[in-house]
């Protein structure tokens, strides 16, 4: 036997060294493309950088820990292909963003905005990790370092993401430093945010501060305020608004400012980030600015003619005059446009009347997509001009397959007025069948969160060939009874097919205004009872004074009464087993019905109604009480999540069982009956306290080579005594609670293997999050002599003889028609028993089928094998 070998031989030497070599002409050739080749790049693919959906560039974003961070990345100029964007954190601790190092964000055809999704899929932003650790304000930094296939990086290549602590004593800040407002009749509000412990319920006064601007306070002059208490509950951080009145004075003037600041708090007062804000009164008694109404416009191509908003805003004070003037974007005067010079605008004193600079459009029958005309002002008289002095006219080529985007920048609904719909678009052409993805996210100034307050959803809208106009999805709103002002969602579309393409609205924003008037419904105890109705249920929410009628599916309630404006007691009516949904109705109006606050279950089978105690050690020992109805004395099982539990029936509507062993976490406490089984409810939640079990949600990398450093994503890795792949120890240092880095170890099986992690409690459960792929093949060489050769089997215990010389794994050989028989001597009954290739479906041909780590065996070689045959053979 020959000993097992890793060498490289000089042939394959020289193979690296000139692969090595072409690489470094390769990567020289690409360093030395010209600055002009990658400017035309970005023309055709898009030049990405941090920026809102609008392409400002937007560079720092500050959110409270354990909130979503929506870092967008916009792309700008061209959007054709497909692109690979890679972020890095280049500083700032990973554990605070759920552990990110690096991230490609993909970018389809046509689409212009993406955030940074981590550890979630799309849309759902970059998660921060509440930690119970009062660690101060931190900063994580990020960089655009590559855009794979094609494209450019844009200026704004990086991001400083600042987290605020919620732990520490509460501390307060504006929102932002700065705002302004037209002067006017109108009312304020400035953002205040609580940083550090949301525990309890904390004021701050909001105040003018020591110098407090140049605008002059009280009736008849420009402003008026008063000192203003700002409560945060428990749990909120905010925004909450100090309000500032802003007056119409008369008086010409320039720009005045206020500035704010905090006084006196109830509790734990110290500076936060943000602690004065100045407000800047912009004058509307001058003769004004002028500009355009927006930045884009759009016009279909045979629409014939396009009146392009231009503003007097911020003044009326005599007359004024602009010229408008086109000139040529993409698309070319006198066969798509009719070319305008000097069109004058004019107003008289007092006219703040929107004024049209109206261009004529082309109708032709080329397929030529979307083109652009820049329009700009110039020449303005008896005003000034503003900041929008120039603009983008997109023409839609309606001969080709069309441009689809949404009808408007901002689409508005009520938090209780149920699902707000949204319109998308087709327009420029109706050729062939086409599709757009779309989706919700997080985000904008005051962002809505999923799944607390509405309900995030995607998905694909579809128009047939020769279909044009509108499509729509809806977004549902979660109502609570939290003052929050108007929230914001961030609408986006993505993967145009069919040849289409994205327009220039290819984002838009959601605003759900808040509402506390409507019935609300946050919780009903007990949510589960029989069919025949009668059972007596306590209803909890807000807004319930002079309640007229309370219904179960429609069917009001056999008797209820109005205990306060936030408690309601009824008896339920009889229904069919299912859930039904309870609605409280007042003169105002119903609550919505979204979300499972307001459900009710009807079973047939048993219900579990409250545990006592809800918590405590699984080990065994626990004694808990289980009230409920429908329990029977024989038939009967209960379950603490999928472990069965040893009980005592009492009688129909209690129990005694004893909580049985498992790791820590909330199971639920579900009881069996011949009639069925008790409905899951927040009732039936028992909490295992002690350790809890850990588990995998992601690995970087998930594939490499045996000694590749893994890190490994998950909960509850404080205490982990192990870490293994593919049932392979691995050295492992536990980093944080939601973190692990770990070495694939020596021995580890090539190809895909589990990656579990154990405490005390237990080991992670296997998923498909915990796969990761080892790389490395690992093989022994034997050498093989006519007629027979003893070898000693130094592979995986129990490999089976088929596999080990059939060559079915990589780098091995297939030796099995060369060899004959494979022979093994039994010292204690001295007697040989044997294996014979090809034999292996012949019932009782063979006397052994694997090979056993350490064994030796004799090869016997075929008549016509060579004189020595090289066998490869696999290690694992």
């Amino acid at each position: 036997m020959r000993g097992i070998r890793a060498t490289v031989s000089p042939a394959r030497r020289n193979v690296l060294a000139a692969v090595l070599a072409l690489a470094a002409a390769v990567l020289a050739a690409v360093a030395g493309v010209p600055r002009e080749r990658a400017a035309a790049d970005a023309a055709t693919n898009g030049s990405f950088f941090f920026g809102n959906t609008t392409g400002t560039p937007v560079t720092a974003l500050t959110v409270t820990e354990g909130q979503a961070a929506c870092i967008n990345i916009h792309r700008g100029g061209g959007t054709a292909g497909s692109q690979q964007v890679r972020v890095d954190r280049t500083s700032g601790p990973a554990a605070d963003v759920s552990g990110f190092a690096s991230m490609y964000v993909s970018f389809s055809a046509g689409q212009v905005n993406r955030t940074i999704d981590f550890p979630g899929g799309i849309g759902s932003c970059l998660l921060t990790v509440d930690n119970s650790t009062n660690d101060g304000t931190r900063t994580v930094t990020f960089k655009i370092n590559e855009v794979v296939g094609g494209g450019a990086i844009g200026t704004s290549d990086t991001f400083t993401l600042t987290i605020l602590d919620n732990d520490g004593p509460p501390k307060y800040s504006f929102q932002a430093a700065t705002s302004s407002v037209v002067e006017g009749n109108v009312t304020h509000q400035v953002g205040v945010v609580r940083e550090g412990s949301t525990a309890g319920t904390d004021s701050v006064t909001c105040q003018l501060a020591g110098s407090p601007g140049t605008a002059t306070p009280g009736a008849g002059n420009d402003y008026t305020f008063s000192n203003q208490t700002i409560t945060f509950n428990q749990g909120e951080t905010g925004p909450k608004y100090c309000d500032v009145t802003i007056l119409d004075d008369g008086a010409t003037e320039p720009s005045e400012t206020i500035v704010l600041t905090f006084g006196s708090a109830s509790s734990g007062f110290g500076p936060g980030t943000q602690i004065t804000h100045t407000v800047t009164i912009v004058d509307n008694d001058g003769p004004g600015t002028l500009q355009f109404a927006s930045a884009t416009y759009t016009v279909n191509e045979g629409a014939g003619t396009v009146n392009i908003a231009v503003t007097r805003i911020n003044g009326s004070s005599g007359s004024a005059s602009v010229q408008c003037n086109v000139s040529a974007g993409t698309a070319t005067p006198g066969s798509d446009y009719t070319a305008v010079t000097n069109q004058l605008l004019s107003w008289g004193p007092g006219d703040t009347m929107t004024k049209s600079c109206t261009i004529s459009i082309a109708q032709d029958s080329l397929v030529e997509g979307p083109e652009t005309i820049n329009l700009s002002l110039s020449g303005a008289s008896g005003a000034t001009l503003g900041t929008q002095t120039t603009a983008v006219l997109t023409i839609l080529d309606d001969d080709g397959t069309g441009v689809i985007q949404f009808t408007s920048a901002t689409y508005t609904g009520t938090e209780a007025g149920g699902a707000i719909t949204i319109t998308v678009s087709r327009t420029g052409g109706t050729t062939g069948a086409v599709t757009v993805d779309y989706a919700t996210s997080t985000g904008g100034s005051n962002p809505a969160t999923a799944g607390v307050d509405y309900v995030a959803t995607s998905g694909t809208l579809s128009w047939a060939n020769g279909e044009g106009g509108t499509k729509s999805f809806t977004v549902t709103p979660i109502p609570d009874t939290l003052t929050e002002g108007t929230e914001t969602v961030i609408l986006t579309l993505s993967n145009p097919t069919g040849g289409a393409v994205l327009g220039s609205q290819s984002t838009a924003t959601l605003l759900i205004s808040d509402s506390t008037i409507i019935p609300v419904i946050t919780t009903i105890v007990p949510n589960v009872g029989p069919t025949a109705g009668g059972q007596t249920v306590t209803i909890t929410g807000q807004n319930f004074t002079g309640a007229t009628s309370v219904t179960f599916d429609g069917i009001p309630c056999t008797s209820f009464t109005v205990v306060s404006a936030t408690q309601i007691t009824c008896v339920t009516p009889p229904h069919a087993a299912g859930v039904v949904e309870v609605v409280v109705t007042t003169p105002v109006g119903s609550n919505v019905t979204t979300g499972t606050a307001n459900d009710y279950i009807y079973t047939t089978g048993p219900t579990v109604l409250s545990l006592t105690p809800s918590e405590g050690a699984c080990n065994g020992a626990t004694v808990v009480t289980v009230t409920g109805t429908g329990f029977t004395s024989s038939g009967m099982t209960v379950a603490f999540g999928t472990v069965q539990a040893v009980f005592t029936y009492i009688s129909s509507t209690t129990l005694v069982a004893v909580a049985p062993v498992q790791g820590a976490g909330v199971v639920d406490v579900r009881v069996t009956t011949p009639a069925g089984t008790s409905p899951n409810t927040a009732a039936d939640d028992f909490t295992c306290t002690g350790t809890p079990i850990p588990t995998v949600t992601g690995l970087n990398p998930t594939s490499g080579p045996i000694g590749t450093t893994v890190t490994i994503t998950g909960t509850n890795f404080t205490g982990v005594t192990s870490v293994t792949f593919g049932g392979v120890s691995a050295t492992f240092t536990v980093v944080s609670s939601t973190q692990i880095t770990a070495t694939v170890p020596a021995g580890t099986p090539p190809g895909v293997v589990d990656v579990r992690v154990t405490n005390a409690a237990g080991t992670s459960p296997n998923t498909s999050a915990d796969n990761f792929t080892n790389t490395s093949t690992s093989t022994i060489q034997y050498t093989l002599y006519r007629t027979f050769t003893l070898i000693v089997w130094t592979g995986a215990d129990n490999k089976p003889i088929a596999q080990a010389i059939g060559g079915t794994q990589a780098g091995t050989t297939n030796v099995s028609a060369l060899i004959g028989a494979i022979w093994l001597f039994n010292p204690q009954t001295q007697s040989w028993a044997g294996y014979f290739p090809g034999t292996e479906n012949v019932p009782g041909a063979n006397d052994f089928t694997t090979f056993r780590a350490g064994t030796a065996y004799f090869i016997a070689l075929r008549p016509t094998a060579p004189a020595t045959v090289s066998w490869v053979a696999p290690a694992n």
